[in-house]
């Protein structure tokens, strides 16, 4: 079974002015988000917050938040909530995925006839 690896914000890559007083600030992440969790990671920022919630968009390896500079701390707390519940949520899709894999292989291994 392949464990899952919890993808984390690791440190800001750019920051270029978006419009007006907002910047298109790029986050690394520790790893490429696997191929489900970056829909996850939107479904779950998109939900209500109590806080202001800015853009924000995972793509491979890179975070995407439009925010004013003075923002992204918060954004930074805000974000690293929501990509720990993704983490579980991806971990718990990725081994719900194996398990089903496993139990499709092992019917397959009993249906095959070889004679």
């Amino acid at each position: 079974m392949t464990e899952f690896q919890d993808i984390r914000i690791t440190e800001l890559a750019s920051g270029q002015a978006e419009s007006g007083p907002l910047m298109n600030m790029v986050l690394n992440l520790s790893a490429d988000a696997p191929v489900n969790c970056p829909d996850a990671f939107r479904e779950a920022w998109n939900q209500p917050a109590p806080a202001m919630r800015r853009q924000a968009v995972v793509e491979g390896s890179r975070l995407a938040s439009t925010c004013m500079a003075y923002e992204l701390q918060g954004q930074i707390d805000q974000l690293n909530e929501v990509i720990s519940a993704t983490n579980d949520a991806c971990r718990l899709g990725s081994e719900q995925a194996e398990l089903r894999q496993d139990g499709e292989l092992r019917d397959l291994k009993a249906s095959l006839r070889y004679d």
